[in-house]
């Protein structure tokens, strides 16, 4: 079980950012999600993961909803760039 998700790798930058795009990437076709751009999308999904580690580690305080908004600005711009990165790369293309 150490190759899984836990709160405590969700609650670093690198887990954020790994679980978002996952998520994003399953259900960004699915038909409630479609017209959703989909940057959008990837900002409410790692918004989402944030609040909810905060909630289940006890850590949730709601003097920190501006920085777990920053947090998941920082966490959507990561996902979306190292799946870029990975698009490119699968295409031939050199970044």
């Amino acid at each position: 079980m150490n190759d899984f998700f836990t709160y405590a790798t969700l609650g670093t930058l690198a887990g954020t950012i790994t679980a978002t795009t996952l998520i994003v990437q399953f259900i960004k076709d699915l038909k409630p999600f479609k017209q959703i751009p989909t940057r959008l999308l990837v900002l409410i999904v790692s918004f989402t993961i944030i609040l909810i580690t905060s909630l289940i580690t006890k850590q949730f305080s709601i003097k920190n909803i501006p920085l777990y908004l920053i947090n998941s600005l920082l966490a959507t711009t990561s996902a979306i760039g190292s799946w870029h990165s990975i698009t490119d790369i699968k295409n031939g293309k050199q970044t």
